[in-house]
């Protein structure tokens, strides 16, 4: 998505979040137009936030996170359900800091870019406490897997 910004859509002074479903989930946060790492550097852990009290364990010890969640249904093919998921964490994240933009990357969002656009954009219009919902675009499809790559994306994408 174009945004008149000469890029990806992340204005110099917006708020933004990138959430990347792949092998896992994660985020990238661009806060007031800088990259946020957190105190630790280990800002973006959006996988981990807890959706279900008593729901499944999940690899990093909680229950019923995001990630575990999500990736259930990708398991069982449930990609509606996978973006109604995603869009709960991202609609607790805009919630929190007030993002303009959200971002949807990873070789699961790619297989199936219009579902997820779709589900996400309505869980967030539903939970917009009366304003108006963030954007919801799709980052490129070229951004690699990793960590690092991670806290990049937000920054790269396709032009159009």
């Amino acid at each position: 998505g174009q945004d008149g910004q000469g890029g990806y859509g992340v204005g110099a002074h917006g708020t933004s979040v990138y959430l990347h479903l792949g092998s896992g989930l994660g985020a990238g946060l661009r806060l007031d137009g800088e990259v946020y790492r957190g105190a630790r550097s280990a800002a973006g852990e959006f996988g981990h936030q807890v959706l279900s009290l008593d729901g499944p364990p999940c690899r990093c010890g909680g229950r019923g996170c995001a990630e575990v969640l999500c990736l259930a249904a990708v398991a069982r093919g449930d990609l509606p359900e996978a973006a109604r998921i995603l869009g709960e964490g991202a609609a607790n994240v805009v919630a929190l800091l007030d993002a303009d933009r959200v971002w949807l990357g990873g070789r699961v969002v790619h297989s199936a870019p219009e579902v997820f656009t779709a589900g996400v954009r309505r869980v967030l219009q539903a939970r917009s406490l009366g304003g108006t919902a963030p954007e919801v675009g799709v980052a490129a499809g070229g951004v690699a897997e990793g960590a690092a790559e991670l806290a990049l994306a937000p920054f790269f994408g396709r032009r159009g």
